[in-house]
């Protein structure tokens, strides 16, 4: 079986990194003389539209019994956590089970992370080459009752801080000017800064396994498919794309001298036995927050509301 790669890249990822990984694959591609196509994000949203468009034209579900002188379409996603999430989505919508290359460029790269995937483009796509078929892969399905929303999520979806440093981050004044001079990771610190001082402990409700527990002074509430959030703070350690269980992390609202420790044990992965600290692994999750809280999937916004959520895991092929 040939291959013939369909690239998906957003330019603007990672600062321009996106650019960079689409130019470098791109130039290897060449240079082997293997056949590919090239498309480029040119707005927030746009994968979604080119995703529509080569479903249509070029991309099929994967067939093991393909003759080996078929040619395979394999899509090639380059970009961010918040690109691959845009384009799991929207193939999702579109009930499309087709298999996803994933070759990182964002600034966090938390997916790729928990995947194992090297940041080095090149080696990743001479992986991709070698391989000959998809590995499946968990991610999570969500269903939001209140607002009658569905979706996936390839890293994790949070409410309480984690949440609100994303709004505050991508809502702060600062944030033009600190990226024109390159200092995104110092528009991210100060939004984790400002946001630790405002951020106020609200109650959830969590049903697992039949059984309801109330947490009254929830501070960061996240359900996890992997380990990481955050650009690599291991939340959950014992979270696998690998496995079939969602993994949910609550930190309750500590005092500001408890931080530094509850810190440490964070990046020390010892958190999870810790009084501060509340942790579930099932194959279903339901989670009920009545205040209005900061919500994300993947990085991406989910507004300030009310949530009345369930969480499962579904699987998506992917393709390394």
């Amino acid at each position: 079986m040939e291959l013939f790669y369909h690239l998906l890249v957003n330019p603007n990822s990672g600062g321009g990194q996106g650019r960079i990984a689409g130019e470098q694959v791109i130039q290897y591609l060449k240079a082997a003389k293997l056949p590919y196509s090239a498309r480029f994000t040119t707005h927030p949203d746009h994968e979604r539209r080119l995703i529509q468009e080569m479903a249509v034209h070029d991309l099929k579900t994967f067939d093991e019994k393909m003759s080996p002188d078929e040619v395979y379409p394999l899509l090639v996603v380059i970009g961010g956590d918040g690109t691959i999430h845009q384009v799991v989505n929207e193939l999702y919508r579109l009930n499309k089970q087709i298999p996803i290359a994933y070759i990182p460029a964002g600034s966090g790269n938390d997916f790729a992370r928990g995947l194992g995937l090297t940041r080095e483009p090149i080696t990743i796509m001479k992986q991709i080459i070698q391989n000959k078929q998809p590995k499946e892969c968990s991610i999570i399905y969500y269903n939001e009752g209140i607002y009658q929303e569905e979706g996936l999520a390839l890293n994790n979806i949070g409410i309480g801080l984690d949440a609100a440093i994303v709004y505050e981050t991508n809502h702060s004044k600062i944030k033009g000017l600190l990226q024109k001079f390159n200092l995104r990771s110092f528009s991210y610190l100060s939004s984790v800064i400002r946001t630790l001082m405002k951020q106020r402990p609200f109650p959830i409700l969590v049903e697992v396994n039949g059984k309801q527990y109330s947490f009254p002074k929830t501070y960061l509430c996240t359900t996890s498919n992997h380990p990481y959030f955050g650009g690599g703070v291991p939340i959950a350690p014992n979270a696998s794309v690998h496995n079939e269980k969602v993994d949910l992390v609550i930190i309750e609202k500590p005092s500001w001298l408890k931080v530094p420790w509850i810190a440490y044990h964070i990046f020390r992965k010892t958190h999870l036995n810790k009084k501060f600290c509340h942790y579930f692994q099932a194959n279903k999750i339901k989670i009920v927050s009545t205040i209005a809280e900061h919500g994300q999937a993947d990085g991406e916004e989910m507004g300030e509301r009310s949530f009345d959520i369930t969480f499962t895991i579904k699987k998506q092929l992917f393709w390394y």
